[in-house]
């Protein structure tokens, strides 16, 4: 009798009898999931805030600073500190660099503060920051990855820089008891628009992938009237009449330009026709406004509660003096509704160094500009060479010249900034099934009497200077259909009893 022996050895044998078996008990052959039978995602579920519990998140504007703070025992600074502390989650946006002085080979300016900032901001409370700002690649790249080192360190979240656009515009998470926090940080960069900052780049097969941050590129536009853009049109033309005298000429005017516009050069400004001789306006760079709501989209879908921030200087006016104004631009209304529109459920301003409106808007919040929260850009510039820029004599307290030239440096760099860079507030967000409930606003008071080693630390103010704080946001938001009610020195603005704001 001939023994049966499976062709291949015991192997084969092996599992064609767990196939049996399988098949015989139902593991095998299970009939395939079709689309129609999968889930479906449900997208407004999605963009919804999802974390159901009791929440807290504090919101601030610039850690602009180079000697720490937390340790400080004045109760008026602890205070304010005490508002992060307490929070489940705490946000800011780290416009300082850092570096461990003594053994960084790289530049080292004056908005670079010493390794133990970083302990120091996650000492206030903080957990998740931002790095997309015009100081990003100040001490270049090596200060960029030197800053992004230490926060590491320490344990702090940061979003907007990268190795290459693609890490510099993803969301970044932070995860809390309650629920993962996202954040997509970006900074705005255009001509006039404050300069500073490095664009990250894709990398494209074995080219690009330049390290910098998320930037999102505006094309500026002057506002003139109608009749001063025809003039100008005319003067463009004149000089466009000598194209056929050049023997490499650029481009032709286009023969379907646009009758509200113009560009004056090649390499000129842009103008636009409106009402508002003096006024700026804004166009954001459509790629970069479609890739960055993508990640605010991909972000939130993959987190709980998700917030959208930028760095911008840009301001609506060209008679305003840079850094002060107290309007949002009007890409900036448009990108705080669309990053809403895609998922993020607080819209986060900064860089002007001012506060701005708070509008809410289909029930989440936007902060058009938080001014800052610690601000020692005093103490970044050295004394000898402050008195040197405004022709003053370091030894002496009187002016060498009756008037100085610009007003505005005068302001921006001596020891006593303007009133309105040293008023700011804390956010403190407050959620619960699901919703926004109410925002709390903590007025803070960054010294503008107090001595220049004391001045840019935040403080919980008197009352009377909490009370202009507050009413001056008061009449910022009021256009924006933004009701705050001050009580016991504090701005409250209750959303959950249908306060919504214009949609």
């Amino acid at each position: 009798m001939r023994r049966f022996r499976f062709h291949g050895g015991w192997r084969w044998g092996f599992w064609i009898l767990m196939v049996v078996c399988g098949s015989a008990l139902g593991f095998v052959s299970q009939p395939a999931v079709t689309p129609a039978q999968q889930q479906p995602i449900d997208q407004a579920l999605e963009l919804k805030t999802k974390i159901m519990g009791p929440f807290t998140l504090a919101v601030v504007g610039d850690l602009n600073y180079v000697h720490p703070v937390a340790q400080l025992a004045d109760p008026n600074i602890q205070n304010a500190f005490k508002v992060i502390r307490e929070a489940d989650a705490a946000f800011g946006n780290m416009e300082s660099n850092i570096a461990d002085y003594r053994n960084f080979k790289g530049v080292i300016t004056g908005t670079t503060g010493p390794k133990d900032i970083a302990a120091d901001v996650k000492a206030m409370g903080f957990k998740i920051v931002t790095r997309a700002n015009n100081h990003t690649d100040e001490n270049g790249t090596d200060g960029m990855f030197e800053t992004n080192h230490w926060l590491d360190e320490a344990g702090i979240v940061y979003a907007g820089v990268g190795k290459n656009l693609d890490e510099a515009r993803a969301a970044q998470y932070l995860e809390t008891p309650k629920g993962r926090v996202g954040l997509v940080g970006m900074y705005s960069s255009s001509q006039g628009g404050g300069g500073g900052g490095a664009a990250a780049t894709y990398k494209l097969g074995n080219v690009g992938g330049s390290p910098g941050e998320n930037t999102l590129h505006l094309t500026m536009f002057q506002i003139v009237t109608p009749d001063q853009l025809e003039e100008l049109r005319k003067i463009r033309d004149s000089a466009y009449a000598h194209l056929a005298e050049m023997t490499n000429p650029v481009p032709p005017i286009p023969e379907n330009e646009p009758k509200d516009r113009l560009q004056m050069s090649r390499v000129g400004e842009w103008y636009k026709a409106g009402t508002t001789p003096g006024g700026l306006s804004y166009e954001m760079n459509r790629n970069d406004l479609k890739e960055i709501l993508r990640s605010i989209r991909n972000g939130k879908e993959y987190s709980d509660l998700m917030i959208a921030t930028i760095h911008t200087h840009e301001d609506v006016s060209s008679l305003k003096l840079q850094f002060f104004s107290d309007a949002p631009t009007d890409f900036l209304v448009e990108l705080a509704h669309k990053a809403i529109d895609n998922g993020a459920d607080v819209f986060v301003g900064h860089g002007n160094h001012v506060l701005r409106p708070i509008e809410i808007y289909k029930g989440k919040p936007i902060f058009y500009g938080l001014s800052s929260f610690v601000y020692q850009l005093n103490q970044q510039v050295t004394p000898i060479e402050r008195y040197t820029e405004e022709k003053q004599d370091p030894f002496t307290t009187e002016m060498t010249d009756a008037e100085v030239q610009w007003k505005y440096w005068d302001s921006f760099e001596r020891p006593r900034l303007i009133r309105d860079n040293m008023d700011s507030v804390i956010g403190e967000l407050k959620y619960d099934n699901g919703q926004l409930q109410e925002i709390i606003l903590h007025p803070i008071d960054l010294g503008y009497d107090a001595r220049l080693s004391d001045k840019g630390i935040p403080r919980i103010p008197s009352p009377e200077t909490a009370q202009r704080i507050l009413q001056t946001l008061q009449k910022l938001s009021e256009p924006y259909g933004t009701k705050i009610t001050i009580e016991n020195n504090l701005g409250i603005i209750r959303v959950a009893e249908g306060q919504q704001g214009k949609k």
